[in-house]
Order: structure tokens, then C-alpha cells, then sequence
């Protein structure tokens, strides 16, 4: 799966030798490294948080939590569920435009560094973030190339048979989009 580093730059004052110092952090794994120069330091730094933010409209282009899944997803879902699922209907209220469109950004600066919290966002603009996130996907969790396997399922009139299609195809999903469908649909089983 794809991964992507959190990365910060250790100021040189605060190291023993004096020098900037740029640490990574990758699946649960510190990486130091210190360049010639403080411009060698700014630039590695510069070219990682470039490559780090979510860049795309894919799911393979975000940076991914723990459990492999984007972290856009992973943190609106722990959001509403420890303070929107008292709230009912909180997926059909809608969040102010102006809030959405900046936590969509900062999200895909760099999703990382979004904090969500009770006094700064609003449980609306959090769900409609979550929904535009998916969206805007370039290609669906369902996956366009399964797309008309998907219709056909649908339109099988045994219940049992649908349901064993429906098995077949979440089989065929590529594991991101698998583990991402089941914390969607375990969250919204929550709801």
C-alpha cells in the first residue's frame, strides 16, 4: 500500500551539533537526517511535504493512517463518532461552504496536521467534508472497472444471489479500497 512520511525539521538550536535536522516519521519509524547545509535540510524538507500531501483525486494518492486507510477518512470518522453520533441526521445538515472548502485543503496539504477538534469544527462541516471527499474521487471505492458488474448485480431478483454477487465483487476490490469501504460502512453501521 501506499504510504506517506510525516515529516518536521528539528531547528539547528536544538541538536548537538548545530545543524538542522529533518525527521521522518513512516509506519511508526523515526528517520534523522541532516544535510550538508541548513539550504540542503530546507530543500529535502520542501521536496518531502510536497510529496507527502494528498496530491490526487485517487485513494492510492493520500496519505494513509495506520489501519491503511486515507487519513481524511480515518479522522472525519473518529470525529463523528465521538461528537456528531448523539446528533440525528447528521449526514443529511449541511456545513458552511467556506469552512468545507478550507478543511479540504488543509487536508490535502497535508492531512497529517489536521487536528479536528469539538471547539474548531463544526460536526456538519466534518460530515460534508467526509462526503465530498468521496465525491471527488477520481475513480469510486466501487471502482469504475467494476462499475457494470456492480448494475448487473443490483438488477439480480434473488436476494441470496444479489447478496453472493455483491461478496464476489467486494473481493475483487483492491485492498485500499476494501479497507477503506469497511470503515465507511462499519461507521456508518455505527451511526
Amino acid at each position: 500500500s501506499t504510504s506517506h512520511p510525516n515529516a518536521g525539521l528539528v531547528p539547528p538550536t536544538e541538536t548537538p551539533e548545530k545543524k538542522e535536522l529533518l525527521v521522518l516519521v513512516e509506519m511508526g519509524r523515526t528517520f534523522y537526517l541532516q544535510g550538508l547545509s541548513r539550504a540542503d535540510s530546507a530543500a529535502w524538507y520542501t521536496d518531502i511535504q510536497a510529496s507527502a500531501g494528498g496530491r490526487g483525486n485517487a485513494l492510492k494518492d493520500q496519505q494513509l493512517s495506520r489501519g491503511d486507510i486515507p487519513i481524511i477518512v480515518d479522522s472525519c470518522i473518529a470525529f463523528i463518532t465521538q461528537y456528531g453520533l448523539r446528533h440525528e441526521g447528521i449526514y443529511r445538515k449541511n456545513g458552511a461552504k467556506s469552512r468545507i472548502k478550507v478543511l479540504m485543503e488543509e487536508f490535502r496539504r497535508d492531512a497529517r496536521n489536521v487536528k479536528l477538534r469539538i471547539n474548531d469544527n463544526f460536526i456538519e462541516d466534518v460530515t460534508d467534508v467526509l462526503k465530498r471527499f468521496f465525491r471527488e474521487l477520481e475513480d469510486p471505492v466501487f471502482t469504475l472497472e467494476l462499475h457494470p458488474q456492480w448494475k448487473e448485480a443490483a438488477e439480480i431478483s434473488s436476494k441470496p444471489q444479489r447478496l453472493e454477487r455483491y461478496k464476489e465483487l467486494i473481493h475483487r476490490l483492491p485492498r485500499l479500497n476494501l479497507k477503506t469501504l469497511a470503515a465507511l460502512i462499519g461507521h456508518l453501521y455505527r451511526s
